[in-house]
């Protein structure tokens, strides 16, 4: 081995490998680098030439990973992960509690992480949360990726070579939420005409990600349109306003359950009418096949599945 040869190569070339690996492009890569287009280019030409094999292949949709380069990358990512866990326990020797870094939107943290600290099990596990708008899959995957996190909780399973996805749950009944205090508590059932005549609250990132997960059956929904007036990715945001004004939103019903029967909310549910459906919210965890912490993360997800399953 040419000692000499290594010790004067530029790790700086795998990194910006990797970026292009994961964000596809070398323009996406540059603007994650803060480099130029043409730096980008200029290290993967010096990487392979140094390596003297063809890392990228161009094609319509961006640059193709060739073989080589998927593995140097999840070799380099694997390095990457065992020095981070070698530098976190350096840092607390004297801790007896595992850590763990996690990213996941505010509903995720409120109603899964509240009730899986109640465990005992759990109590020596330091959870460090990242709240995040989890929309788009490529920035999950660079989230995981290069982020340092541990763990990304989502609704929507990541698809890479190094990263593993496990369901935890799937929520397919849901209700809706209003004010205990509000005029329709006192209303036998909710009807079509209380959705579109009452003020919406809506927990989500964006309008067009709330229109996909409901459909009404309704030969008169072209004519009608629900009146959104909040719109918060923060659950206690929107369950406080909710409580305190004549709004409605469409929650899970585990989800509105907890906050009723723990939190004390002052809120009632109706079951929503035959007209609307809802399409399930399926959560994920995913996290980097090799992880140095797999004991940790495959226990944290086995708890939050029977937590699941025990309701």
């Amino acid at each position: 081995m040419n000692y000499d040869k290594i010790n004067n190569f530029d790790y700086n070339l795998i990194k910006t490998m990797n970026e292009v690996i994961i964000s596809g492009s070398l323009s996406c890569a540059a603007e994650k680098l803060e480099l130029s287009v043409s730096a980008v280019s200029l290290s993967i030409n010096k990487l392979q030439r140094y390596l003297a094999v063809e890392l990228f292949i161009r094609t319509a949709q961006g640059m193709k990973p060739t073989q080589t380069a998927l593995d140097i990358h999840e070799s380099s990512s694997h390095a990457m992960c065992i020095i981070d866990d070698v530098v976190h326990k350096a840092k607390n020797q004297s801790k007896s509690f595992s850590s763990l870094k996690v990213m996941c939107s505010d509903l995720i943290e409120s109603y899964y992480f509240q009730r899986l600290h109640q465990h005992d099990d759990l109590q020596e596990t330091l959870f460090s949360f990242t709240n995040a708008t989890l929309i788009n899959h490529d920035e999950c995957v660079r989230n995981l990726l290069q982020s340092s996190n541990d763990i990304v909780l989502s609704n929507f399973p990541l698809q890479h070579n190094n990263i593993t996805s496990v369901e935890i749950d799937s929520l397919d009944d849901f209700v809706v939420l209003c004010s205990a205090t509000s005029l329709l508590s006192t209303q036998k059932k909710f009807t079509l005409s209380h959705y579109y005549s009452l003020p919406h609250a809506v927990y989500c990132h964006n309008e067009g990600q709330a229109k996909k997960l409901i459909s009404i059956n309704n030969n008169n929904d072209e004519f009608n349109t629900r009146k959104v007036v909040y719109y918060s990715s923060s659950l206690n945001g929107i369950i406080a306003a909710i409580e305190r004004s004549e709004m409605i939103a469409i929650f899970p019903a585990k989800v509105a359950e907890y906050f009723i029967d723990n939190r004390r909310s002052q809120l009632i549910t109706f079951a929503l009418p035959d007209e609307i459906q809802h399409e399930a919210l399926k959560t994920y965890a995913n996290f980097v096949t090799r992880t140095t912490k797999i004991q940790d993360v495959n226990s944290i997800i086995a708890s939050l599945k029977t937590t699941e399953h025990c309701q």
